[in-house]
């Protein structure tokens, strides 16, 4: 099948492009002490999870090349990086979910932390696992893809370099473990996503496409003197989970 661009610009019309500023995220660790909303609208960057395959190398017959078989799957940290409140509330919050995890003494006196059998007491672990939800939304505000972390915690939380000649935004970096996460995932090429077109003219001829709530998408282009449309039902849109929250 010979390569025709326009079928390339079809293709990305379609289904679009992933935009990297369109998220957010939303901690459920201890909501009693601060309203995690507020870290919601804090967190300038995120690392969407990804996983490793971990494998042994096996020999399904005497001669020929090693395989790599599957046994199991690793997950990578996740590092979040957060605005910084003036008073600093968004690293108390992490400081206070680190010390219902191991009494870290943070917050105690110098007297009480060296007294104490207490201090840096390791606590269990479904008592401070919590969860940490990614979410990815299209340029028009529908939720395209979930990621939960489960059983999650705040692993490190990074220092904050200041400076006199500094007049930036301080912020903080915190990386969070977790056991696993899941994902759920709602295709660009349905119905409901608003009105959309394109229309190209090149020497290889005119070639357009249009996304029109309710009907679909359709393309076509007189290169190839076909119409091709995607039709389907109405699923609904999904961005109103945000105002849940």
């Amino acid at each position: 099948m010979a390569f025709n661009v326009n079928d390339m610009v079809s293709s990305i019309n379609k289904s679009g492009v992933a935009k990297l500023s369109h998220y957010e995220v939303i901690c459920h660790g201890f909501g009693d002490f601060m309203d995690e909303r507020e870290l919601m609208y804090r967190a300038e960057s995120v690392d969407i999870p990804g996983r490793s395959i971990a494998s042994v190398e096996h020999k399904f017959q005497n001669y020929g090349p090693v395989n790599k078989v599957a046994y199991g799957q690793t997950y990578g940290d996740v590092t979040v990086q957060f605005l910084l409140s003036e008073d600093m509330r968004e690293k108390e919050y992490f400081e206070i979910w680190q010390d219902r995890m191991v009494n870290t003494g943070a917050f105690n006196d110098y007297f009480f932390s060296r007294t104490s059998s207490n201090t840096f007491n390791p606590k269990y672990f479904d008592n401070y696992a919590g969860t940490i939800e990614i979410r990815q939304y299209s340029p028009t505000g529908e939720l395209r893809a979930l990621h939960t972390l489960n059983e999650a915690y705040p692993l490190i939380i990074n220092p904050i370099t200041m400076g006199w000649n500094e007049e930036g935004v301080a912020r903080l970096g915190v990386t969070f473990a977790y056991r696993n996460y899941k994902c759920k995932f709602t295709k660009q090429d349905q119905p409901e996503q608003g009105f959309g077109f394109s229309l190209s003219i090149g020497p290889g001829g005119i070639s357009g496409s249009a996304r029109i709530p309710g009907v679909g998408n359709i393309s076509g282009s007189t290169a190839t003197g076909s119409i091709s449309a995607n039709v389907g039902g109405t699923l609904g849109r999904v961005a109103a989970i945000r105002s849940a929250f």
